[in-house]
C-alpha cells in the first residue's frame, strides 16, 4: 500500500467515513482551528483507509477538534492491513518531524475493529490516556426502571411527579438553539465546567451535522437542556446536557435523561453516547455515579502517540 496526500475533495470521494467528525464538511468548518489540515488516502489497488489530521503545536491531531477521530475503512480490515497503514502514517508524520495523536472512539461503537486499531496503535506508538466513556444501551429501555438503581427509580419517579414540560426544539431555528445553549451554559458556570462550543460554534456545526435539541420547563422556566448530534449509523451523542443547580432539588437531570432515552429508543437508535466522565483519565466521581444510577454503561476511550 501507498500513502497519498489529496484535496478535501478527493478525501469526500473515497466516499466511507467512521462518523461525522471524519467528514470533509465537519474538517473544513473546523480547520481555522488548526494550522493546517492534512487528508490522506491509502491505496494498493483500491483506497482502503482514509484518515484527516489538523496540525496544532508541532503534533498532527486526528481529532484536532471533536470527541474522536481515528482512520475510516468502507468494510472491516484484516490486522496485517491495519498494521501497514499505521507504519505508513507514522513515517509520513516522521517525514514532517510531527507525533501523531489519535483518539479511538469509544470501543462500544465496534468493539471488534476498535479492539484492532487499539492493539495496532500500541504495538507501533504508546498509549497515552484511557477515559471512561459511558453510553445507554437503547435496547433496554423497555426495561429502564427493572436495572436502574433504587435511589435513581425513586428520583425519577419524584421527577415524574413535578410540572415538567419537555420541548423538542427546531435546530435550524437560531433562537431555538441560542434557548437550549442559555441553560447549558448556565449549567457549566454553576458547576466550574468547559463550554468548548461557543454558540456561534453550535449554529455552524448544526447546518452540516443532523442535530436534536431539547428542553426542560417547569412552571414556565427552562430548567434543563441537551444538545444531541447523530455520529453515525444506530449512534447518537449527547453533546452537552445539563440542569440549572436552583432546580436540582426537582430531579430534572432524571427527567431529562429518561425522555432523551425515550425518544432515541423509539427512533430506532442502537446507542446513546453520553461522553467521559474523566479529564485526562481522571474520574469525576460524581458525574460517574450520576451515569451509572440512572443505567449507563462505560467502555475505555483510548488516546495513542505514533
Amino acid at each position: 500500500m501507498q500513502l497519498y496526500e489529496v484535496t478535501a475533495e478527493e478525501y469526500g470521494q473515497a466516499g466511507f467515513f467512521a462518523h461525522v467528525y471524519n467528514t470533509p464538511e465537519f474538517s473544513e468548518l473546523n480547520k481555522g482551528k488548526t494550522n493546517g489540515v492534512h487528508y490522506l488516502l491509502i491505496k494498493d489497488n483500491k483506497t482502503r483507509f482514509s484518515i484527516v489530521l489538523g496540525e496544532k503545536n508541532g503534533c498532527l491531531y486526528s481529532p484536532f477538534s471533536a470527541p474522536y477521530g481515528g482512520f475510516n475503512m468502507k468494510t472491516p480490515q484484516r490486522i496485517a492491513y491495519m498494521d501497514e497503514a499505521v507504519t505508513l502514517l507514522k513515517d509520513w508524520g516522521k517525514g514532517l518531524g510531527m507525533k501523531i495523536k489519535i483518539t479511538l472512539q469509544p470501543s462500544v461503537y465496534d468493539h471488534t475493529q476498535l479492539s484492532k486499531w487499539s492493539n495496532v496503535m500500541f504495538r507501533n506508538g504508546r498509549l497515552t490516556n484511557i477515559d471512561l466513556n459511558y453510553h445507554f444501551d437503547l435496547s433496554r429501555f423497555p426495561h429502564y426502571e427493572d436495572f436502574i438503581d433504587r435511589s435513581a427509580r425513586k428520583n425519577l419517579h419524584k421527577a415524574m411527579n413535578e410540572d415538567f414540560i419537555i420541548t423538542h426544539l427546531d435546530s435550524s431555528n437560531n433562537s431555538d438553539v441560542a434557548r437550549a445553549y442559555s441553560v447549558i451554559s448556565i449549567n457549566r458556570k454553576e458547576h466550574g465546567y468547559p463550554l468548548r462550543m461557543s454558540l456561534q460554534n453550535v449554529t455552524d456545526t448544526v447546518k452540516i451535522i443532523d442535530a436534536d435539541f431539547f428542553v426542560v420547563s417547569h412552571n414556565g422556566i427552562d430548567v434543563s437542556a441537551a444538545q444531541v448530534f447523530k455520529v453515525t449509523d444506530g449512534v447518537a451523542q449527547v453533546i452537552y446536557w445539563g440542569d440549572i443547580k436552583e432546580y436540582s432539588n426537582l430531579r430534572t437531570m432524571n427527567f431529562l435523561s429518561y425522555k432523551v432515552f425515550e425518544y432515541y429508543h423509539n427512533k430506532g437508535f442502537r446507542i446513546l453516547d453520553i461522553g467521559p466522565s474523566t479529564e485526562d483519565g481522571i474520574p469525576n466521581n460524581g458525574l460517574c455515579d450520576f451515569k451509572e444510577g440512572i443505567g449507563c454503561s462505560v467502555t475505555q476511550k483510548m488516546f495513542f502517540e505514533l
